[in-house]
């Protein structure tokens, strides 16, 4: 299965995030962005590619363990920008405020990770919110980029473990389980 942790996005953020793309005309203006489905809008803790099925419950128990010691907090959105950079953009994404409770709950979700011998991904931790993959090489303007800025916040109170199901239309996943943040499920 292929499998990654997360936080989900509010229902209301998407549909804001939605709206923002549209009414900035970034379909259009830049058409060589693949803009990820509003409804697929989350935040990657931790992916993990495939993950044998016998290994889930692991995984579970990870993520229940690694919540337990965290209180729920706000996520605060800010801005766009492009990885790696604006001269060769491959993905854009929305920024997240520094959040130190955020990077400590992934810190210890990483380290039941190893323990276990789970592999993941574990390319720096730059908290953003992927809203677009480039298809092809583009020029983007700083200029357009930095006028541009979305804003929003939203609390987390739980963290997800998800399914990544690959098909000709996109992805589409599914909670395979979820963790109150400061309880053991």
């Amino acid at each position: 299965m292929r499998c990654f942790i997360s936080i989900e996005i509010e229902s209301s953020i998407k549909k804001a995030i939605g709206d923002f793309i549209e009414e900035n005309n970034l379909r259009k203006n830049l058409q060589q962005i693949r803009w990820v489905n509003p409804e697929n809008l989350h935040i990657t803790l931790a992916f993990l590619g495939e993950v044998a099925v016998e290994r889930i419950p692991d995984v579970k128990k990870i993520v229940a363990e690694g919540t337990l010691n965290h209180h729920p907090f706000t996520i605060k959105l800010e801005g766009l920008g492009c990885f790696p950079d604006i001269r060769r953009p491959r993905v854009v994404w929305i920024g997240i405020k520094d959040e130190p409770e955020l990077l400590s709950v992934r810190e210890d979700i990483n380290k039941g990770l190893d323990a276990a011998g789970i592999f993941y991904d574990k390319k720096p931790f730059l908290p953003h919110l992927t809203i677009g993959r480039v298809k092809s090489p583009i020029k983007i303007q700083p200029e357009f980029i930095n006028k541009l800025n979305f804003t929003a916040s939203f609390p987390v109170k739980e963290i997800f473990l998800m399914e990544s199901n690959l098909s000709p239309k996109g992805a589409s996943y599914t909670v395979l389980f979820s963790s109150a943040l400061g309880e053991i499920s």
